[in-house]
């Protein structure tokens, strides 16, 4: 996988997680149409996309390293 685009979505999934711990601190009220969405729910996505972003990371660093051509 190129190492360029774990680290791009390694980024977006954290600050993905630090938004949902921001709503998740601050209790702050989400709905979606009718339905009021639970502040747990906000905790468990923050959960994930911080997993997400560090199994981004890992892989960008199991990534091969860049080949350099040397002419």
């Amino acid at each position: 996988m190129n190492r360029n685009y774990c680290i791009t979505s390694a980024i977006v999934f954290a600050l993905a997680a630090l938004v949902h711990v921001w709503r998740f601190v601050l209790d702050l009220p989400l709905q979606v149409g009718a339905w009021s969405v639970p502040r747990s729910l906000s905790g468990l996505a923050a959960i994930l996309a911080a997993l997400l972003a560090a199994w981004a990371l890992k892989s960008a660093k199991l990534g091969k390293p860049p080949r350099v051509a040397y002419t």
